[in-house]
């Protein structure tokens, strides 16, 4: 059996052997700490049983119209401690996300650092300024007009506008260095509030970064940028293709999976 993660849930696929027809059951699975966790088997067009636990923190059990129910919930019940290692991390996830606010003394990332969120009310502005002192970001402006969810969400706009100015100034100075590097060309640079993506190229050379990459620890958005600018040579994920990125960065794999597990935090809270 092997483990298969995608962008939506932890996914586990496993072959089966056809036997009869039906669409829609529920199940239960109970853990020695008291915990327990209900399940959903749900039946498909599909050619294999698949156990997943969502992000949302649901458990869905799918599989092919032609095996019974009972095929579903021996694969969640085989699994069980599967599902229980991925559901612990999920709900700590969830409530992580939950008590995060952007509010005087949040702790926020720059370039992978830790950063001491200070709004400072200032009537004499019009508008909010941000600027940084050692290991705080410093948001003045008429923080007294606003309060609770209000406040919080001008902070969030202000932050993010912040942001993307900033990663504007720094992937554009990073693209050009690793481009020179690679003796590759390309022709614009876009800075994108993306949902998912970190970084496209297009078949016309323009690269499109998300902003969210000057959170991140410069040596992860050194990868994206080179991946990038390797789609330049080879517009695939061919052996290629990452012969390119490798001949850069050598340890592109552990880049690219400590990327993978910023994600959760990144597009939970910004």
């Amino acid at each position: 059996m092997k483990a298969m993660i995608d962008d939506d849930a932890e996914k586990m696929e496993i072959g089966y052997m056809p036997v009869n027809k039906k669409e829609k059951e529920e199940g239960l699975l109970s853990f020695e700490d008291g915990s327990s966790y209900s399940y959903e088997i749900i039946k498909s067009d599909r050619r294999t049983m698949a156990l997943q636990v969502k992000k949302s923190g649901e458990v869905v059990v799918r599989i092919p119209k032609g095996l019974s129910f009972r095929s579903g919930h021996e694969l969640a019940q085989k699994n069980k401690s599967w599902v229980y290692t991925h559901m612990k991390g999920i709900q700590a996830s969830l409530k992580k996300k939950e008590e995060f606010h952007w509010e005087e003394g949040a702790k926020v990332l720059l370039l992978g650092k830790s950063y001491i969120l200070r709004v400072v009310p200032d009537s004499w502005r019009k508008n909010f300024r941000v600027s940084i002192r050692e290991r705080e970001l410093i948001l003045a402006g008429p923080a007294e007009k606003q309060a609770g969810p209000e406040l919080e969400m001008v902070i969030k706009e202000v932050m993010k506008l912040f942001y993307r100015q900033e990663a504007r100034k720094y992937l554009e100075k990073k693209t050009a260095g690793w481009a020179a590097d690679m003796k590759i060309g390309y022709s614009r640079i876009a800075v994108r509030d993306q949902a998912t993506r970190w970084g496209s190229c297009s078949t016309k050379g323009n690269l499109n970064f998300n902003w969210r990459l000057v959170l991140l620890p410069e040596e992860l958005a050194d990868y994206v940028v080179v991946h990038e600018l390797a789609h330049r040579i080879h517009m695939n994920h061919s052996r290629a293709f990452w012969g390119v990125v490798e001949g850069k960065l050598p340890d592109y794999r552990l880049r690219r999976k400590l990327l993978k597990s910023y994600e959760e935090e990144i597009y939970g809270n910004y």
